[in-house]
């Protein structure tokens, strides 16, 4: 099994440097998809945890910037396009402001749509 890559970010020469693992991109990145409207809770999950959430987005480092990819399920109802611009740029805002690291993407796929009803089936 491959070492997990790690992000790292120079702080300054006196302060050393800070390493960041791929597992806390991607939860601070399934954290903010869960504060975005719109966006259905991974099947079987509730907000605002979750490991299934982070389990559905990948983080690539190149080049000293992120590139996160996520899956999501839409909420029908809602117009997916504003629902995916808005879940971009919650998690680039969320992942620089956390861990002062560039976000040059966040690719979003959009794998199903939840109808209301649907969701409180899955709840209970």
């Amino acid at each position: 099994m491959a070492k997990e890559e790690e992000f790292v970010s120079e702080i300054g020469p006196e302060e050393g440097k800070v390493s960041i693992s791929q597992e806390v991109i991607a939860t601070i990145a399934g954290i903010a998809a869960t504060e975005v409207e719109g966006i259905a809770p991974p099947k079987g999950e509730t907000f605002p945890k979750g490991e299934a959430a982070r389990k559905l987005v990948e983080t690539q480092l190149a080049e000293g910037r992120v590139r996160i990819g996520i899956k999501v399920a839409v909420i029908y109802g809602h117009p997916v396009h504003e629902v995916v611009q808005k879940l971009q740029e919650k998690i680039k805002e969320e992942v620089e402001k956390m861990t002062a690291l560039p976000v040059e993407a966040v690719d979003v796929e959009v794998t199903r749509v939840v109808f209301p009803e649907e969701e409180h089936l899955e709840e209970a």
